[in-house]
C-alpha cells in the first residue's frame, strides 16, 4: 500500500519464504530520512549511534533459516540481541522457542512486535538491552544474534555477553555475512570460555539472490570473562 506508515515511518512491506515458511515483514522505507533526522544526528554525536536496526540484513535470513531447520524450540527460553525489525525472533518463535527480542532502540522493538503479529506468532517479550554490559539475569537455552560483528570492537563484548547469558547446556548462534571485521570472533569467543563451531551457510530467499555467510555455534566451557 502506497504511503503506509507505522510509528510515523513510511514502511516497506515484503514477503519472503524461508525454510518453506512465508514471512511478511515491514521496515522503514527511507533510511536516508532516518540518518538525516536531527535526533539521529544528535544521538550519533553523543554515543556514535547508527540506526542499523531499521533494515533486515542478509545474515538475519541465514540465521532464521538455520533456526527453522536445525534448532527446534519445544518451548525453550531464547533471547535475540540486536533484533532489529525482528525476523530472527519471529522465525525462532515459529520454530517453537519462547523468545525475548531485545535491541538498544525502542522503535526496533515495536517493529519486532508488529512483525510477530503479522506472522501469527507471539514473542515472550521485547526489551531494551545493551549487550556491551554483562548479563545478570536468568540464563537462556538459546541466544541469537545476526550482524552484530560489524566492528572489531564488538567482538569481545558480544562473546562475553553470550557467555554470561547462556545456560550450562545452552547454545548461541551468531551469524555474519563474512565481514572482515568479524575475523577474530572465534578467538574472542574461545577466550571468553566458549567452544566454537564455524558453520558456513548459504540460502536462496524469494529474491533468487544467493545469501552467504557464516554461523558461529557457541557453547559454554568453564572459563569466563
Amino acid at each position: 500500500m502506497a504511503g503506509e506508515t507505522f510509528l510515523s515511518y513510511t514502511v516497506r512491506r515484503e514477503y519472503c519464504t524461508i525454510a518453506g515458511r512465508r514471512f511478511e515483514m515491514i521496515w522503514p522505507a527511507d533510511m536516508d530520512a532516518i540518518l538525516n533526522d536531527p535526533r539521529t544526528v544528535e544521538r550519533f554525536r553523543r554515543e556514535e549511534y547508527m540506526p542499523y536496526w531499521a533494515t533486515p540484513w542478509p545474515s538475519a535470513m541465514l540465521l532464521a533459516d538455520y533456526v527453522l531447520t536445525e534448532q527446534p524450540g519445544r518451548g525453550g527460553r531464547a533471547i535475540e540481541i540486536g533484533c532489529g525489525v525482528g525476523l530472527v525472533s519471529v522465525a525462532a518463535a515459529a520454530a517453537g522457542w519462547s523468545v525475548l527480542a531485545t535491541d538498544y532502540d525502542a522503535d526496533a522493538l515495536r517493529f519486532a512486535e508488529e512483525n510477530a503479529r503479522l506472522n501469527g506468532v507471539k514473542l515472550a517479550g521485547a526489551s531494551l538491552l545493551n549487550w556491551r554490559e554483562v548479563y545478570e539475569g536468568e540464563p537462556y537455552e538459546l541466544a541469537l544474534a545476526s550482524d552484530v560483528l560489524y566492528e572489531r570492537r564488538n567482538l569481545v563484548p558480544v562473546a562475553c555477553w553470550i557467555r554470561s547469558a547462556l545456560a550450562p547446556n545452552g547454545v548461541a548462534l551468531v551469524s555474519d555475512s563474512n565481514r572482515s571485521a568479524a575475523q577474530g570472533f572465534a578467538d574472542a569467543a574461545t577466550a571468553a570460555g566458549l567452544d566454537v563451531d564455524r558453520l558456513p551457510r548459504e540460502m536462496i530467499p524469494t529474491s533468487g539472490l544467493v545469501v552467504r555467510g557464516i554461523i558461529y555455534k557457541l557453547m559454554r566451557r568453564t572459563a569466563a570473562c
